[in-house]
């Protein structure tokens, strides 16, 4: 049985995929040029020193002890996990089904948790390790600007939002996806939203080697959707669930917007 990461593309256990390497890469490359290419800092300094903001640690935290749990179980124990608590299309569709037929059950609750728990397991150490990075950087973002709710609220519905497109894009497929990358592109996305809405600090997260304007940490998260769109409807055949990255992003984004209009912002909105 194979396993869709959502995350660092793999051909399995072990090797990682040329296209969402070439993401994560790219993606990498532009926050280097972010921040080597201020253009002066004429908005306060958002400073994010390590562990500062302890929901985004929590996260990460509970992201590891799950891997570590799902590492202790071996090779058949981990695919088991993953089988149970991984989004299974075919599975999840067919719970669908039942609950219009027949209503809501103990079954059809059981079938739905993976909207949730696909989003905290990992296929690998790399895909772990590079998907929290990317977590550390736009979550510390978002929870500063947004607040600990609001960021929260938008990485569980975000990723829950990405799980449900990657199923209603695949709904034949009996592999499980794990990985919590849809999750981040919702971060993302919805960091992309708020720093056209509001008006930001630079974020200075590590491991930027100083201040990033708003505008341009949002370019990169844009970039990262551009080549994942592209890869989604180019039909890339890989084990990368771009769907998700897709899907993650837009919800991100739509919730945001959301947020951007309801909600008091915390900081003043651009004229």
């Amino acid at each position: 049985m194979g396993i869709f990461w959502f995350g660092v593309g793999a051909g399995g256990f072990g090797g990682v995929g040329g296209c969402s390497a070439m993401r994560q890469a790219v993606c990498l490359v532009a926050l280097g040029e972010a921040v080597e290419g201020q253009d002066g800092l004429s908005s306060p300094a958002m400073k994010v020193p390590h562990f500062h903001r302890m929901e985004v640690v929590g996260v990460m935290v509970l992201n590891a002890l799950v891997w570590g749990y799902d590492q202790s179980l071996g090779p058949v124990g981990s695919m088991i996990l993953s089988d149970r608590f991984g989004a299974v299309p075919v599975r999840m569709v067919a719970a669908w089904h039942a609950f219009r037929e027949q209503g809501l059950s103990s079954d059809i609750l059981s079938a739905a948790l993976p909207l949730v728990t696909a989003n905290y397991l990992h296929a690998s150490f790399m895909h772990l390790a590079m998907n929290m990075l990317f977590f550390w950087i736009f979550g510390n973002a978002v929870s500063e600007a947004a607040g600990r709710v609001l960021f929260l609220l938008l990485y569980l519905l975000g990723g829950m939002v990405a799980v449900l497109v990657y199923v209603r894009t695949n709904p034949t497929s009996e592999i499980p996806m794990v990985g919590a990358s849809g999750a981040i592109a919702a971060l993302e996305g919805a960091y992309f939203v708020f720093a056209y809405r509001w008006e930001l600090p630079h974020a200075h997260v590590w491991p930027l080697d100083g201040p990033v304007a708003p505008w341009r940490l949002g370019i990169v998260a844009l970039i990262g959707f551009f080549l994942d769109t592209q890869a989604f409807f180019g039909r890339v055949h890989d084990s990368t669930a771009y769907g998700a990255h897709v899907g993650g992003f837009l919800g991100g984004a739509i919730l945001a917007m959301v947020a951007a209009t309801v909600l008091r912002p915390r900081f003043r909105r651009r004229d």
